[in-house]
């Protein structure tokens, strides 16, 4: 009974925090990025503010989350001020979740983003809908970027 009740709260951890288990960039599994190679492949850098989140909890088929998101700042090509940001709940997921898996409406993030395809598999709310370059990169909470991580987007969009 003991080892049942600490497996499913071994689930629980992994479903309702960051998922890291699904990282390969070009093909390099658990690849440790830069931010100017993201920057390079990602058609879109920002600062964004999360505004709302509809979350798709399922037993049965794919869950999956919807963010809307405002640009605060925008380091590398032209968004609309607002756009969606779609993530599956899965080991390949990228969350803006704060405490307690609710959304973190008073967070923002860069994020290194590109269209996102839109397999026929996916719910009809992924079309059109971004998604970060690579989940385990440098896509973050913006209060984890450092003052010369911070430089290094401002000389990288002065570049472009």
């Amino acid at each position: 009974m003991l080892i049942r009740a600490l497996m499913s709260l071994g689930i629980a951890a992994i479903l309702t925090s960051p998922a890291h288990a699904l990282c390969s960039y070009r093909g390099v599994d658990n690849a440790r990025t830069t931010v100017a190679q993201e920057f390079k492949d990602s058609r879109w850098v920002v600062r964004a503010h999360v505004v709302s989140a509809d979350y798709h909890w399922s037993d049965e088929d794919e869950s999956w989350t919807l963010y809307r998101l405002e640009v605060v700042q925008s380091f590398k090509g032209d968004l609309p001020r607002r756009f969606t940001f779609f993530t599956m709940r899965n080991s390949g997921g990228f969350y803006m979740d704060g405490d307690g898996g609710v959304p973190d409406l008073d967070g923002d993030y860069l994020l290194f983003l590109t269209r996102r395809p839109w397999p026929r598999s996916d719910p009809p709310a992924a079309r059109g809908a971004l998604w970060v370059n690579y989940n385990c990169g440098q896509s973050k909470a913006w209060s984890q970027v450092t003052q010369k991580e911070n430089a290094q987007l401002r000389e990288l969009s002065a570049r472009r």
